[in-house]
């Protein structure tokens, strides 16, 4: 992912707010207020597709756009999500994109954590 124009970080974690790998230059005290917020958001997305969604509540994409950035967050593997923090001038499409092929490449097997808590992201 760092090779795609605008990525500055990248969080692998948990579901359940746990940090499993951070890119180089993001402090770990951040990564894992990262990963933290992540849960907060799947969570809320969950909660959104199971209220107006059609059939299971997957959370298949989070993007958050704010002054300076965004963030996109997305189901990795079971009970694994990854978080990409960019700056303002991206292609979101691209870092969708990117996002599923280094989920792709990565691997199931190599992702899958059992969460702590109830409904991971499918």
């Amino acid at each position: 992912m760092a090779r795609v124009p605008g990525v500055r970080h990248v969080v692998l974690c948990t579901t359940d707010g746990l940090l499993k790998a951070r890119s180089g230059g993001l402090a770990r005290d951040d990564a894992e207020r990262l990963a933290a917020r992540c849960t907060a958001m799947l969570s809320l997305g969950r909660d959104q597709a199971a209220s107006h969604g059609t059939g299971e509540p997957v959370v298949r994409q989070v993007m958050v756009q704010h002054d300076g950035g965004c963030l996109f967050l997305r189901g990795a593997a079971a009970g694994t999500a990854l978080a990409v923090i960019t700056g303002e001038d991206i292609n979101p499409g691209l870092i969708a994109q990117e996002m599923q092929l280094m989920v792709l490449r990565l691997g199931e097997a190599t992702l899958s954590t059992p969460s702590r808590g109830a409904g991971g992201v499918g």
